[in-house]
């Protein structure tokens, strides 16, 4: 009898010292989790992989060329400096095809394991459906019922397993939905809006109907058509509702690979902050998204962003990687870097930040990060301001003398996007903004105004 005491003790100190370790963490709003995000990383082309023989649950993770995934590689990335942890999995083909859409337990178990490793780093976890080809299909505005019915009975499964995982992890119900194929694929129109705004209805009410452990709480990334951080798509997102109110704990799925030319394709090789072309894209992302979601209390994180290697252009890369930064901190928007493990030079597909396997023996390879530079500036410029600072802008204020718009905040006047893209920058102190306090400005470019505006505290 001892001894059988002795072994099931045993056994259950086994179990214990397998599962995650992170310190609990309950009870927040989606806004809450977002401010502690950060930076995160992308786990791509490795169990979003479509490769590989099903009946190995290693050989899809495999199969685009990167390794099986361990727990040094998981601690490279948490040193790196990132905290967030983006795992894309491409689910179907581990799912069986006799209409009940039963996913492999053997893989199911495979990707919490990987989820365990991140976890117990203290690092947030997003967990996805990626590359599915039952969802991405030309007909998504026409069979979006069938194609809800299967996503429903995948959600359902993958939340039973992870149910009792605290805040730390996040579900994010699907990738890019879109109509492949299609002449509007990646813009698309009113009919793939709607379909997509149905389909995150259904992920939210499978996680939230009966939800156990912590799926009551547990934050929900939804994408509009495509992931598009275009305007038009962007403003088509419906928020998905739950016994008639808006669903709690909803965060927005953008994607942002601007500029395009210079982040996925080697036609741009240089990026310069101070050309207006370079950053447009860029900016017009980000104040976008403050006006349709930031302003209304709804969270944003950009899941995928990144910029190809052309040829070594790391000073570039190391500009873009610091605007980048800044701008994610400016508004309080994590940004998760796409890893492809790619370290080629050309092709723009080239997205390697941490180096998937160490080899001692190879100087190439021995190293954690191929491009710590660039790393390096992306953190410099998330850590260059206060976190969310930029959204904590005022209502603009008019001059007394011709109209023009300006902002105050803590941290600077600076005027509207009014004169061909040009901004007036001001410092400012925090001191200034007492009540009754008059500003001059005195604009010396192509106009000349000067005018006193009355900043309220």
């Amino acid at each position: 009898m001892k001894l059988k005491m002795i072994i099931l003790a045993l056994v259950l100190i086994l179990v214990s010292c397998c599962c995650a370790t992170a310190e609990e963490l309950t009870g927040m709003t989606a806004l809450d989790i977002v401010a502690q995000m950060g930076i995160g990383w992308n786990l791509g082309n490795t169990f979003d992989a479509t490769g590989g023989d099903p009946a190995d649950i290693y050989a899809q993770e495999q199969s685009w060329g990167n390794p099986i995934v361990d727990e040094a590689l998981v601690q490279r990335v948490k040193e790196a400096g990132f905290t967030t942890i983006r795992i894309p999995v491409t689910w179907y083909r581990h799912t069986s095809t006799d209409g009940t859409y039963t996913i492999n337990p053997d893989f199911l178990n495979r990707v919490k394991e990987v989820v365990d490793y991140a976890y117990a780093q203290d690092m947030y976890v997003i967990l996805n459906m990626h590359h599915e080809e039952w969802i991405n299909i030309a007909t998504l505005d026409k069979d979006y019922e069938q194609v809800g019915v299967q996503l429903a009975a995948m959600w359902k499964q993958i939340a039973a397993v992870f149910a009792d995982y605290d805040q730390h992890l996040i579900f994010e119900g699907m990738n890019e939905p879109r109509m492949v194929g299609t002449n509007v694929e990646w813009n698309g129109n009113q009919a793939g809006y709607a379909a997509v705004n149905y389909l995150n209805q259904v992920f939210v009410e499978t996680i939230r109907t009966d939800a156990q452990g912590h799926n009551g709480e547990r934050c929900l990334m939804i994408p509009g058509y495509a992931a598009s951080s275009g305007k038009t798509a962007m403003r088509a997102i419906t928020l998905p509702t739950v016994n008639g109110e808006t669903a709690r704990n909803l965060i927005i799925s953008v994607h942002c690979y601007s500029p395009y030319d210079f982040c996925l394709s080697d036609k741009q090789v240089d990026f310069d902050p101070t050309v207006r072309a370079h950053v447009t894209g860029i900016d017009n992302v980000f104040s976008d998204v403050q006006e349709l979601f930031l302003d209304k209390g709804i969270p944003v994180i950009i899941g995928e962003t990144s910029a190809t290697n052309t040829q070594n252009n790391t000073e570039a890369r190391e500009r873009w990687a610091y605007y980048m930064g800044s701008k994610a901190a400016a508004y309080g928007v994590p940004i998760i870097v796409w890893d492809n493990g790619n370290n080629n030079v050309s092709g723009g597909e080239c997205h390697v930040w941490v180096r998937r396997s160490i080899n001692s023996k190879l100087r190439s390879q021995k190293t954690p990060i191929p491009f710590p530079t660039v790393v390096e500036n992306l953190m410099a410029g998330a850590a260059s301001i206060e976190w969310g600072t930029g959204r904590d802008v005022p209502e603009p204020i008019k001059s007394a003398l011709n109209g023009t718009v300006l902002w105050g905040s803590a941290t600077g006047l600076a005027s509207a996007k009014e004169w061909d893209y040009t901004y007036i920058q001001v410092a400012s102190d925090p001191s200034w903004y007492a009540s009754g306090r008059m500003f001059a400005v005195i604009y010396t470019g192509k106009r000349v105004f000067t005018g006193f505006d009355h900043l309220k505290k």
